[in-house]
């Protein structure tokens, strides 16, 4: 057991018990310097032991990998952040995609948004643990990091999954990103979401929403996003743009 501090937060970590699963991301192309399956496999333990608690996720150990590791891949393929740009990850809960990001890319600034001080709590806990000094927790709701100074339209790229239904993400979300950037979120069902979001996007200062696979979702942000988005905490959800 060993004591982390980042910054003003400071987590007492414990070694997680190792799974032994054998995947590796050795048939996605080239990673970054370091042993980054044992990091995302210790990732994967700890989430697998702190969701007996907090109710992290539903998918079990055997199945993380796929739906955690590879869809993650698939939208930093898409995403491709700029060496050294920042992320947010808005509604982060046991840290995907937003953790997995900062695993994969360490050139990587990223910010994982989390209202749920629990889970955000367990996020400072094992960005500790991994040592992920690239990474910031913020324990907040969505519509008020979009109007906090240093934070309204300073990413390059804003990520979710499953956080809110397409239209109300795209008011989460891209208030939050730099004219240039993009929403990259994985969804359900992608191609189906894009009418139903176009309104809410264009009106953030998105351009027309795109499916470029099944479950990924991506915006371009396209103009600032009008002084009035996002709204007051809460009225995004009860209130959609549409």
């Amino acid at each position: 057991m060993e004591t982390v501090g980042r910054g003003a937060n400071r987590a007492t970590v414990t070694d997680p018990t190792r799974s032994g699963a054998g995947a590796t991301l050795g048939a996605m192309g080239p990673l970054p310097t370091g042993d980054v399956n044992a990091i995302l496999d210790a990732y994967l333990d700890e989430l697998d032991r702190w969701s007996a608690r907090l109710n992290l996720t539903s998918i079990p150990r055997d199945r993380m990998w796929a739906r955690n590791i590879v869809e993650v891949q698939e939208l930093l393929d898409v995403a491709a952040p700029p060496a050294g740009g920042r992320v947010v990850d808005i509604g982060s809960g046991g840290g995907v995609p937003g953790l997995v990001i900062a695993i994969l890319r360490r050139d990587l600034s990223v910010t994982l948004i989390d209202s749920d001080q629990r889970k955000t709590g367990f996020l400072i806990h094992v960005a500790g643990l991994l040592g992920l000094s690239g990474v910031v927790v913020e324990a907040m709701r969505a519509e008020d990091a979009g109007r906090r100074a240093g934070m309204r339209e300073a990413f390059d790229v804003a990520t979710s999954r499953a956080t809110a239904p397409p239209p109300v993400l795209c008011e989460l979300a891209l208030p939050l990103v730099g004219v240039g950037g993009q929403l990259c979120a994985l969804v359900t069902g992608a191609p189906r979401a894009l009418a139903a979001c176009a309104l809410a996007a264009s009106a953030c200062g998105g351009g027309a929403p795109e499916a470029p696979t099944l479950g990924l979702l991506r915006v371009r942000k396209v103009a600032p996003t009008p002084e009035q988005y996002p709204r007051r905490p809460g009225t995004p959800k009860r209130h959609p743009i549409s």
